[in-house]
């Protein structure tokens, strides 16, 4: 192994140890030093950086992109919004396992926002990072449901390319850590990096929340269909129905077989 390789993954180790100990940490004792911000800005750009080199198709690199972001700057749900015509719509979804989300998590797979409502699509109108509180301002059904879990602030910020936003990311917190300029700029930087990535990547953007084939087989399954028996009703291989399940799971924010078919379920998304 050479020594640009081993000094990226100790960075990609110290980043992921950094998140999971600021999600140890408890609420009270989360009062950030300038120091603390400088770490936690550092370990997104590094999060970031890790997922894109790791990127291994385009639900496994969301995942990991949300994962990596999120655990950097101790947030506890991402969410990845793509434009679609004149609306965003949700394209990937990750949380933590420690957290229920209840009818936050399914107004947000099933919501169409406009520029400028809510804060995903301020951020897209505006082109920079935008935050928000559980207090100020008018309060969107969404947010509603967010505070009623728990949830006490938010921030998005845009994936730019050549002056326009090809995607947005959300990050969705329980505490209320203050949007500074400098986390601005840091997320002005992440978010160009991020453009460029993705602007050579057009297709992944485009895909609808799970594919077609992925609702079938959601939809077998739900009928009680093994993945054996969805395999041999398609002519596909076991390793095939395997791999679109495993598929869903970043799509709808869930780790398991039966956690992806009820999501689905309730979402609307098969019979």
């Amino acid at each position: 192994m050479g020594a640009n390789e081993l000094d990226k993954r100790r960075a990609a180790y110290a980043a992921r140890q950094l998140g999971a100990e600021q999600h140890r940490r408890p609420r009270a004792s989360r009062t950030l030093t300038a120091r603390a911000q400088a770490e936690r800005e550092v370990a997104a750009h590094i999060a970031v950086a890790d997922a894109l080199v790791a990127w291994d198709g385009a639900d496994n690199g969301f995942a990991g992109l949300l994962a990596g972001l999120a655990g950097a700057l101790d947030r506890e749900v991402g969410v990845f919004w793509v434009p679609r015509g004149d609306r965003l719509r949700p394209r990937a979804f990750w949380q933590t396992d420690t957290v229920e989300l209840g009818e936050f998590k399914v107004m947000t797979l099933t919501s169409r926002l406009p520029r400028g409502v809510e804060l995903p699509g301020q951020a897209w109108q505006q082109l920079e990072a935008r935050g928000r509180d559980g207090v100020d301002g008018p309060v969107p059904p969404r947010w509603r449901a967010a505070l009623a879990t728990g949830f006490r602030e938010a921030i998005a910020f845009p994936a730019v390319w050549q002056g326009d936003a090809i995607a947005v990311i959300e990050l969705v917190s329980q505490e209320e850590p203050e949007l500074t300029d400098r986390l601005k700029r840091s997320l002005a930087a992440i978010g160009h990096v991020l453009g460029s990535f993705l602007a050579q990547r057009r297709g992944v953007l485009d895909e609808h929340l799970i594919t077609g084939r992925q609702a079938e087989i959601l939809g077998l399954a739900a009928r009680g269909l093994s993945g054996r028996e969805i395999a041999e009703r398609l002519a596909v291989s076991p390793n095939t129905v395997k791999t679109h399940f495993e598929n869903s799971y970043a799509r709808l924010g869930v780790s398991s077989r039966a956690a992806a078919v009820a999501e689905a379920i309730r979402l609307g998304l098969v019979d």
